[in-house]
């Protein structure tokens, strides 16, 4: 768990629309607040190309409201134990969510909202777990360092497909 002097200045730091490394369920993730124009900054900061698509962290079922999913049927897979990502459509094409399950990440999207996420890595590269390959990945960026994760990728489900892709 991340102490409340680091979970208030990520809080600070997201509010001030940076790009920032937290500790997820699964692994360490850059992360900034959910928009089209952060979506762009990480996929730059990762060199991939800008348009993909990355994992939206939400932190309660009533933030789904606020995304523009067209069929919110199978919510309830984001409820599973494991760390599950869903796939809902939405009205100009699709969104992947993931409930957090830590608490103190979910303090964090709690007061600024969902955040965007991704593995900390270039692209077509390994995730990085060592704190000091995270320190070292991008000096811009601030990272909340918690304790080595290197757990195994979220389950993926598509809702638009009705099943587990992952």
């Amino acid at each position: 768990m991340l102490t409340d002097i680091k979970i208030n200045k990520a809080i600070e730091l997201l509010k001030n629309n940076q790009i920032i490394i937290l500790p997820t369920d699964t692994i360490y993730g850059l992360s900034a607040i959910y928009s089209l124009e952060n979506q762009i900054r990480v996929n730059q900061v990762k060199n991939a190309d800008i348009t993909k698509p990355l994992i939206v962290l939400i932190s309660n079922l009533n933030q789904l409201n606020d995304l523009e999913i067209t069929d919110l049927t199978d919510k309830d897979y984001l409820l599973n134990d494991e760390p599950t990502t869903v796939i809902f459509k939405t009205k100009s094409s699709s969104i992947a969510i993931r409930l957090v399950k830590r608490e103190d990440i979910k303090q964090i999207i709690n007061k600024i909202g969902p955040i965007i996420s991704t593995s900390v890595n270039l692209h077509n590269f390994k995730p990085l777990i060592k704190e000091s390959d995270l320190i070292n990945f991008n000096k811009n960026i601030e990272v909340f360092f918690d304790t080595q994760l290197n757990n195994k990728p979220s389950k993926i489900y598509s809702s638009i497909i009705k099943k587990y892709l992952r």
